[in-house]
């Protein structure tokens, strides 16, 4: 099953093949992990939803339509169902969990200057984690999974323009949180001084 190309295998699994579905979950397990997780907030949740998420996927194959790209249809099922969970869950918690369990300084945190502490990235963790989902969705597909805005595009089924608008809006309000932040910490500091 190896030289089957994805879109083969979800094919041949909407047909009812379970071994294809079950290459399918091989080669895509942790991307759709990774993105769960980013949602999620925590790895029990992330777990949870991504299994949802290819349970979903395998109800859906029926739809898929084999002469378009797999991945960006994968991405963007898992992406309408993370959104969905985690309105979900808001409505049952008052506040959202931060991802300070997962180290994003290696995998492309959305700032344009490096990350000089481990504060620091908590901070932008927690100012992404706050965004409005379609750019947290359109943040996360960007400088997490580094898909185009093509792909972006694709996976959201928006425009091209308004990937790009939402990606600098995300950017701009994570650096604008952060600037907020950091003027609040540098006022506090300056009134313990005067004490």
């Amino acid at each position: 099953m190896l030289h089957f190309t994805d879109e083969e295998l979800a094919r041949r699994a909407g047909e009812g093949h379970i071994s294809c579905f079950e290459e399918i979950l091989s080669r895509y397990r942790s991307r759709v992990f990774r993105l769960c997780l980013r949602w999620a907030g925590n790895r029990d949740d992330a777990e949870d939803w991504a299994q949802e998420c290819f349970v979903r996927a395998f109800g859906q194959l029926g739809r898929y339509d084999c002469n378009l790209p797999f991945a960006p249809w994968l991405l963007r099922l898992t992406t309408n169902t993370c959104i969905n969970l985690a309105k979900a869950r808001s409505r049952h918690t008052t506040r959202c969990e931060t991802l300070d369990e997962y180290d994003w300084e290696d995998e492309g945190i959305p700032t344009h200057a490096p990350l000089e502490s481990a504060d620091e990235a908590r901070r932008v963790r927690s100012a992404v984690q706050v965004l409005p989902a379609n750019l947290r969705a359109a943040i996360l597909l960007r400088f997490v999974e580094e898909l185009s805005f093509r792909e972006i595009s694709e996976v959201l089924g928006v425009p091209l323009q308004t990937v790009v608008t939402r990606c600098k809006r995300a950017v701009e309000m994570v650096r604008q949180n952060f600037e907020r932040e950091e003027e609040q910490t540098r006022i506090r500091s300056r009134k313990e001084v005067r004490r």
